[in-house]
């Protein structure tokens, strides 16, 4: 029994790196309990000190050295006292050796064995609680072991912890074994061990992708100044840079799209819009409603709240809206103001051609007539051109820009936005 106690011992000291005299009182106070609950009194005060076998423990009652005694559990008198120490006084700790009972040696050992199990446990769990409680705010990888409807139960580097279907992008389909990427908010110590609050739906998640991505995001040198997103279906960031000589939105989009590609394939269908960031909160709307074109924007106050209106062309209605409101409800979260969307017939408001991207800048002059309409159009199906033009997207010149994606939004298939986006290209050509 000796090798075997002092090897379990020994071994789970090295292995989960606990310093040993934390095992032994482990042991100790347990195999006290023991003792109290199968032979002793409520009262009691049991000490237990461990041989190098269990054979050889030695178990003591112990008692207060008083000049009365109040209570036989907890104090002894001086003169007792004496027998077992000769120099002992009143008021000192006196531990008075108890009979080993038939038997207590096996439930000893029992206890033993119990004890060091449990505290294999709490080190364990205290080890992996060290070793995320620093990280939070870290992307980790996670592998998922088990999907069920309202959570995922994923691991984590030797954690197991759930990820609830609010913390999952909306629309995501998993499976057993797949590795994905989520984003640790906090850690959290529990009887259960620890436990991770993961996501995938925060704007910190999409932040931390794009920060593996750039280089340059890590640097300092670009950032994200700010973000409105809803999870699973459109996200916009406007970017920003400390450095003059660095365009943000192209350190963000990275060559041929590479960067931005990179964050895509990780959020699936979600869509990101990545435009320019400005103080002044006009241009940062016009921006982020592009390629809506604005023809005036108002700012005011309602109920001391603030409130802006904007002022489009009924055929830039549709696309300045978005699908079910996204893009004007995104724009409005950038600026942090409620947007209204008023028709407006009067003339464009001659600053705001300031704000357009140069490319835009080129096409605007190369213009065509505004009376040219989309049933000029080639290779485009007349129950496509019908839908558009139900949508007050009539004129060729709203095309100017947009890509197939933007236009899938406002009800129409992928491959017939593409099929528009290239006849107009075709024709401005």
């Amino acid at each position: 029994m000796q090798s075997q106690l002092q090897a379990a011992i020994n071994q789970i000291c090295a292995e989960k790196n606990i310093d040993q005299t934390v095992v032994i009182d482990a042991i100790e106070n347990g195999i006290a309990l023991a003792y109290k609950k199968d032979f002793g009194r409520p009262t009691q005060k049991i000490k237990v000190i461990l041989g190098d076998d269990i054979s050889d423990l030695k178990i003591f009652e112990e008692r207060e050295v008083v000049g009365k005694v109040e209570d036989y559990d907890l104090h002894i008198t001086e003169k007792d006292a004496k027998k077992i120490n000769p120099v002992i006084k009143v008021g000192e700790i006196v531990y008075v050796p108890l009979k080993l009972e038939e038997n207590f040696g096996r439930i000893a050992a029992q206890t033993a064995k119990h004890v060091m199990g449990q505290k294999l446990q709490e080190a364990e769990r205290e080890m992996l609680f060290k070793k995320f409680s620093d990280r939070a705010g870290e992307m980790l990888t996670a592998r998922v072991q088990k999907v069920d409807r309202d959570a995922t139960l994923v691991e984590i580097e030797g954690i197991t912890t759930l990820m609830y279907a609010r913390q999952q992008i909306p629309g995501e389909k998993y499976f057993t074994g797949q590795r994905l990427k989520v984003f640790l908010e906090a850690v959290e110590l529990t009887p259960k061990g620890p436990q991770l609050k993961i996501t995938r739906t925060s704007k910190k998640f999409i932040e931390s992708l794009f920060e593996a991505e750039i280089p340059e995001m890590r640097e300092g040198l670009v950032y994200i100044a700010q973000m409105a997103r809803e999870p699973g279906v459109r996200c916009k960031l406007a970017v920003a840079s400390e450095d003059s000589g660095i365009d943000p939105v192209g350190a963000f989009v990275g060559q041929r799209g590479s960067r931005i590609n990179s964050v895509m394939e990780e959020v699936g269908d979600e869509r990101l819009d990545v435009i320019q960031f400005y103080e002044d909160p006009k241009k940062l709307l016009i921006a982020a409603l592009s390629p809506a074109k604005i023809a005036k924007v108002e700012f005011f106050k309602e109920r001391n709240e603030d409130r802006v209106k904007i002022f489009v062309r009924e055929e830039e209605r549709a696309i300045t809206i978005g699908r079910k409101g996204q893009n004007v409800r995104l724009a409005g979260q950038l600026v942090g103001m409620q947007i209204d969307v008023i028709t407006f017939d009067g003339p464009i408001e001659e600053d705001e051609s300031a704000t357009a991207a140069p490319e835009a800048k080129k096409k605007e002059k190369k213009a065509i007539n505004e009376k040219l309409t989309i049933e000029r159009l080639d290779g485009v199906e007349p129950a496509v051109i019908a839908t558009l033009m139900e949508l007050g997207l009539s004129q060729i010149k709203q095309f100017e820009g947009l890509h197939p994606e933007e236009l899938a939004e406002i009800g129409i298939t992928m491959d017939q936005a593409e099929s528009v986006i290239k006849a107009v290209k075709k024709f401005l050509s």
